[in-house]
């Protein structure tokens, strides 16, 4: 399930064409990742509800949590994007369900986000119960060209 302030129905074909115009027309390789995904999103559309990133979190962390299943906040190139406050509403509320946090019900964090000392795209980890320290994993291209994994 995911959330965005104005969400793009891809199933209509309007939308669809609009989300395709804003990928250069040089890019050939990034348009066939956006038509496959045009067509997964046909297939299968996905949950997007029209919230806040931060109200979405807080909401979504809120809700009951199964035993066996990993609650996971994933996000990809939009923290730069996110306001000051709603950064924080978010970090307050993972810490918040990460000091809840079990082997039965934990909690991760996954985030491709730009580096903005170095400018790298850096997919970075935390995993609760015991996620004090966030592993760098992998540099990556933030339209999925590419993953360079690190060694660990």
């Amino acid at each position: 399930m995911g959330c965005d302030q104005a969400p793009i129905d891809l199933t209509n074909p309007d939308s669809a064409l609009k989300l395709r115009s804003y990928v250069w027309p040089d890019a050939s390789e990034r348009m066939g990742r956006v038509d496959a995904a045009i067509e997964l999103a046909r297939q299968s559309p996905p949950q997007v509800v029209r919230q806040d990133a931060g109200d979405f979190v807080v909401e979504m962390l809120r809700a009951p949590q199964e035993s066996g299943v990993t609650r996971v906040l994933y996000h990809s190139i939009v923290w730069q994007y996110i306001p000051d406050a709603t950064q924080a509403a978010i970090t307050s509320a993972m810490e918040l369900a990460a000091a809840d946090a079990t082997p039965e019900r934990p909690l991760a964090w996954v985030k491709l986000e730009t580096n903005r000392k170095t400018f790298r795209h850096e997919l970075r980890f935390r995993y609760w119960p015991g996620g004090e320290q966030e592993a760098l994993l992998a540099c990556a291209h933030p339209h999925g060209a590419w993953v360079e994994w690190l060694d660990r």
